[in-house]
């Protein structure tokens, strides 16, 4: 009977240890886009105030804030992360420009908008394939939203190493869930468990921005859909007091909707009006940092920080309430009876964007043997190998600057050094449309078309057709074949037709003329850093006219017979800007060396052309830079015939003639001697987030010998300006001054992209 008693006692302070625990408390964060940069101002005042987080979920951005501090970053941390993020590039698909090839670049220069057709295997990321016996219809090239997440899923990856395999998240330092929704059962799905990595990207797959993800039969996506602001949930991990933060403040003002983020989340909201009341009436304390003057979107650096700061403000308007609770949870805590059973946790993540790690095995998915042999053939990525963060995007950046794959992602396995690498390649379509338009007060109006027949593939056979449909037509049709070396050659036509005023001091002659170009090369054109080509073609022109006053143009052959010509060429660039239009800093140089040859076609003396073009930027600080530039073109041989010769002016180079070099000072054409050489002097400063002004100077002189170089007068230009920097393009107008025209040219404006 003693022994009964003693039993029953220890059942009983059992029961009443568990009864007396100390109440749970859950946190929860709300989705919002930039504007949840807010969470992380909340958790340093929740820190500060020692508050203990037993739970925290979160949807959206409050799922990624949420995530990662589950996972061991700090509220500091995260500040770091959040401040140090080029958010334009991780919300984007895009790969650094220093990453890309150089016909990756042109593309990504010239279009605005880029869709790609024909056959693939349809996937998205890992994870979110797309059934092949779906993509039977125009509709089905259409892709589901502006960016599939290659990035950001990447940065969550680096960011969470040794929480990649499948866990359960209430075995996180901080028990952890977030929301997402299913689009095929139209129903909510919560994460508790599961690969952290997907249900993260899942829980912010806003819709029309990112692309849902597909987890076996679901299809999800943003949990704001149907639940954006959880407090259910986290009452449902165990949470007996909620401190919820919910962002901007609780009154009845008009939504800002600027962007498709915005528009997204207030569709959403339709759904979860009723749902919201219920979760904030259930939030013992809340927090709403004000987000007015801020979108979906607003992720520029001062935006961030003012938010931060706005989340801090809110956490510490509730310091008191804070302090309160904290008491009352200390007080609890004396009430224990007994030790409490702890469940073991998860180590904290390691950061690779500053740590380095040891791979294991490595696994590659999506390559049939011979890709998989080309890809890692000079890949640093091996058994045994120590890399850091920087080594593997790096590489993962080299795997898809070859713009075979419609993304490279991967995971690192295991919760201790070494970490299984898994390498996940995702092939797209092959072929693409572009299309691009362009306004401006010299041409005013240019379409540019682009069909590029299996482009995205690593190797094999390639066509493309690029046409410029304008008042100056051009148009040029491409087969080429890459070797795996991912060098190729090449058979093109190209024709262009110009009509070319060309003005001198004192008159003006008229050219018109079209120009059919047969060309056979070998280049290099998929290659980071450098493009070099090699090859022979046969120019013939068709010459419509050519009006001009006798001596006019006596510096060069005007024998319209003389119109076809057989040369040899050299070409090489190199493009470390980093980016075209807007640059802040790094260097470009292109030159070429075309040698004419005494061909059949007539009996002509042989003659050569090189030209060079030079530009470095000088950086000064954030907001200003210094761009020096350099042209030079030089003609050797005598009888040049007048459209080889050397011309200079207009905004764009070879708008008229491929050697047009243009000049800061008028917008016309004008012709020069064998020998010229400018020399520009640009500055710019951005005032703005996208808005620019700059002022320009040009320095040029002509002459036919080298011991002519000084003699008679220099050719100066000037030019004031503006530019935004848009979605569509550069729009830009400016004012231009030259000694050479002696008077101010009128407000040249420009609406996007050149080509």
């Amino acid at each position: 009977m003693r022994k009964i008693s003693v039993i029953l006692l220890l059942v009983s302070l059992f029961c009443l240890n568990a009864a007396a625990q100390r109440p749970k408390v859950g946190v929860v964060l709300c989705g919002g886009g930039a504007k949840g940069a807010a969470h992380v101002g909340v958790l340093k005042v929740l820190e500060e105030n020692n508050i203990p987080i037993d739970y925290i979920a979160g949807t959206s951005m409050g799922a990624i804030i949420a995530g990662l501090y589950a996972i061991g970053y700090s509220a500091n941390e995260l500040d770091s992360l959040i401040m140090a993020q080029d958010w334009n590039f991780v919300m984007s698909d895009r790969i650094p420009r220093s990453s890309r090839s150089f016909q990756n670049m042109r593309d990504e220069d010239d279009y605005i908008l880029r869709i790609p057709f024909g056959a693939g295997d349809y996937s998205r990321l890992a994870g979110m394939q797309r059934r092949p016996e779906e993509a039977t219809s125009l509709l089905s090239n259409i892709p589901l939203a502006m960016v599939d997440g290659q990035n950001i899923y990447n940065l969550f990856t680096k960011l969470s190493v040794g929480y990649q395999d499948s866990l359960d998240f209430m075995r996180m330092p901080i028990p952890f869930a977030c929301v997402a929704v299913d689009v095929v059962s139209k129903k909510e799905v919560i994460f508790k468990s599961g690969h952290f990595v997907d249900a993260i990207r899942s829980s912010m797959a806003i819709p029309g921005y990112f692309s849902p993800v597909r987890i076996g039969n679901m299809v999800l996506i943003d949990g704001g859909a149907l639940n954006n602001y959880p407090v259910d949930v986290a009452r449902g991990m165990g949470a007996d007091i909620i401190i919820g933060v919910k962002l901007g403040e609780l009154d009845n003002t008009e939504p800002t909707i600027e962007n498709i983020g915005d528009l997204a989340l207030e569709i959403m909201d339709l759904f979860t009006d009723t749902k919201l009341e219920a979760a904030i009436k259930n939030t013992d304390i809340l927090i709403t940092p004000s987000t007015k003057g801020f979108n979906t979107l607003s992720f520029d650096t001062q935006s961030l920080r003012t938010l931060i700061d706005n989340g801090e403000a809110a956490g510490r308007a509730k310091e008191e309430d804070l302090r309160k609770m904290k008491d009352w949870l200390d007080r609890s805590q004396h009430e224990f009876i007994g030790p409490m059973k702890q469940q073991e946790r998860y180590r904290k993540a390691v950061r690779l964007d500053r740590d380095s790690i040891t791979l294991g095995s490595v696994t590659i998915n999506g390559l049939n043997p011979k890709d998989r042999s080309l890809i890692m053939r000079k890949s640093p990525l091996r058994p045994g190998a120590r890399i850091s963060g920087k080594d593997l995007e790096n590489e993962v950046n080299r795997f898809y600057n070859t713009s075979a794959f419609q993304s490279v992602t991967y995971l690192l396995r295991g919760q201790t050094d070494p970490y299984d690498l898994e390498l996940n390649f995702v092939t797209g379509r092959p072929s693409e449309l572009g299309l691009s338009f362009r306004f401006d007060s010299e041409e005013v109006a240019a379409i540019l078309l682009g069909i590029n027949i299996n482009a995205h593939t690593l190797y094999g056979s390639k066509f493309s057709l690029r046409a410029k449909l304008a008042y100056n037509m051009q148009a040029e049709l491409k087969y080429s074949y890459a070797f795996p070396s991912l060098a190729q050659v090449g058979v093109a036509y190209a024709m262009r037709s110009s009509n070319l005023n060309i003005l001198n001091t004192d008159m003006v002659s008229n050219m018109g003329f079209t120009n059919h170009k047969a060309t056979v090369d070998f280049s290099t054109s998929n290659i980071r850093d450098f493009d070099i080509k090699l090859g022979v073609s046969m120019d013939y022109f068709n010459y419509r006219r050519l009006l001009t006053e006798a001596g006019s143009l006596a510096t060069y052959d005007t024998d319209l017979k003389r119109n076809k010509f057989l040369s040899a060429f050299a070409r090489a660039e190199v493009d470390h800007r980093d980016q075209r239009y807007f640059p802040t800093h790094g260097i470009h140089f292109k030159g070429r060396f075309q040698y004419y040859l005494n061909s059949p076609f007539g009996d002509y003396k042989n003659f050569s052309t090189l030209q060079a073009h030079l530009c470095g930027i000088i950086p000064a600080g954030n907001r200003l830079a210094f761009l020096l530039s350099l042209d030079n073109r030089t003609i050797f041989g005598e009888n040049v015939p007048l459209v080889m010769g050397n011309f200079m002016g207009g905004c764009q180079e070879g708008r008229y003639l491929d050697q047009q070099i243009p000049f800061i000072g008028f917008t016309h054409t004008h012709m020069f001697r064998e020998v010229l050489t400018i020399a520009t002097f640009d500055s710019r400063a951005r005032i703005f987030e996208n808005h620019y002004v700059y002022a320009s100077a040009s320095y040029a002189r002509d002459f036919e010998k080298l011991s002519e170089i000084f003699e008679g007068k220099p050719i100066i230009g000037a030019r004031l300006g503006y530019s935004y920097n848009s979605v569509i393009g550069p729009l830009s107008a400016s004012i231009m001054w030259s000694n050479y025209t002696k008077q101010a040219v009128g407000a040249y404006v420009s609406i996007g992209y050149e080509f």
